[in-house]
């Protein structure tokens, strides 16, 4: 997901510093699941695999032409290859049915069928980031006009047709970086440096926070009132959240007294909530649970931020994250495996053999929803 295009976009800043549908093919189960044509890995390298949570759905991109599709929290997966040649970037379901992926070559992908099939109702030339949407009508893109080497010319792509018409608005010499939405009117757009937010649906946009000598990466938008940005400061490369509890308006950084076992090991990848001011409610307790990825594993605090720990997983690097509710949470990792837990992040445990992907997987969302939905 997000990090790793983050960072392509901090070197570049720093350096001037100083189609058609696309319907899936039968799928290969990968494991896990069982019955007819289930392909298990020839061996577990990382472990045990995740016990199986029934109801919880996820959907993991990166590779090529391929999605990754689970409704058992990551116990057995599904490959789910598309007539498209083009690598997945990130991937938004507002619910099991809906959602919207983007791709490196500038598509943006609509599904209502849980990723069964796939209809292409954008292609641009513009290089599309990070992927927010509310339904199979209303989304928000993230997008640069520049080239690689000036990934300034921000843009953000807005819908509320399903993608038969898109409106831009123009961000100037910003680097955005990531968008998150928690219904159809309130949301929140970070760059690397600053923070926006909106309140009708993307129409307009007010500058909140501009911060020096910070990298921003990730924003999760759990109500109208509750979100979170996570970023590192450049100085010490030490991780930095801030949070919001009146819709953006002001922030508060977090503090996080976690030691880096490595001088920028703990540099923060992308944000997720779950639990009370967030969608994903289930087992809140008054409690919202945070997750947060870096090369040394996942950040997890249970108590809104207050309190951190660093929990290690069995293998990889973790990546983009997810949170079903406050128990389940799944991870792609920049080598192999997909993460998962169902315990909050007290254990991780990884699926996935050597070479059953060639190319990491970049982004991942998940829900709870009923087998049959």
């Amino acid at each position: 997901m997000r990090p790793a295009r983050v960072l392509a976009a901090l070197l570049a800043g720093l350096a001037l510093l100083g189609a058609v549908s696309a319907t899936a093919a039968a799928p290969l189960v990968l494991g896990g699941c069982g019955g007819p044509g289930a392909e298990a890995p020839a061996a577990e390298p990382f472990g045990p695999p995740p016990v199986a949570a029934p109801g919880v759905h996820a959907w993991a991109a990166g590779e090529v032409g391929t999605l990754l599709v689970t409704a058992d929290g990551g116990a057995g997966w599904e490959r789910q290859r598309f007539y498209l040649s083009e690598r997945g970037v990130d991937v938004a379901f507002p619910d099991a049915r809906t959602g919207w992926l983007v791709t490196d070559a500038g598509g943006a992908l609509v599904t209502v069928d849980g990723g069964a099939s796939w209809e292409v109702v954008d292609k641009s030339k513009l290089q599309l980031k990070a992927v927010a949407a509310v339904d199979a009508s209303t989304a928000w893109i993230v997008a640069t006009a520049g080239s690689l080497g000036d990934p300034g010319n921000g843009v953000l792509l807005r819908t509320s047709d399903g993608g038969a018409t898109w409106e831009r608005t123009p961000f100037g010499d910003a680097m955005l970086a990531d968008v998150a939405f928690a219904d159809a009117r309130h949301g929140v757009l970070v760059a690397l440096d600053r923070i926006w937010t909106t309140s009708d649906g993307g129409r307009t946009w007010k500058l909140r926070r501009r911060l020096g000598m910070t990298v921003l990466t990730s924003v999760f938008a759990g109500d109208a009132r509750h979100a979170w940005v996570a970023g590192w400061d450049t100085q010490d490369g030490l991780p930095l959240v801030l949070a919001s509890e009146n819709g953006g308006s002001s922030w508060r950084r977090l503090s996080i007294d976690v030691p880096a076992p490595s001088p920028g090991a703990l540099q923060a990848g992308q944000i997720v909530a779950a639990g009370e001011g967030t969608a994903s409610a289930a087992g809140s307790a008054g409690q919202t649970s945070l997750w947060l990825t870096c090369a040394a594993g996942v950040l997890s605090s249970s108590d809104g931020g207050e309190t951190w720990e660093l929990q290690q997983v069995p293998a990889g690097a973790p990546q983009a994250i997810a949170a079903a509710d406050r128990q389940h949470a799944l991870a792609t990792t920049t080598s192999q495996p997909v993460l998962a837990t169902s315990d909050g992040g007290a254990t991780w445990l990884a699926f996935g053999s050597d070479g059953f992907l060639k190319q990491p997987l970049v982004s991942i969302a998940a829900v709870v929803a009923p087998a049959a939905e």
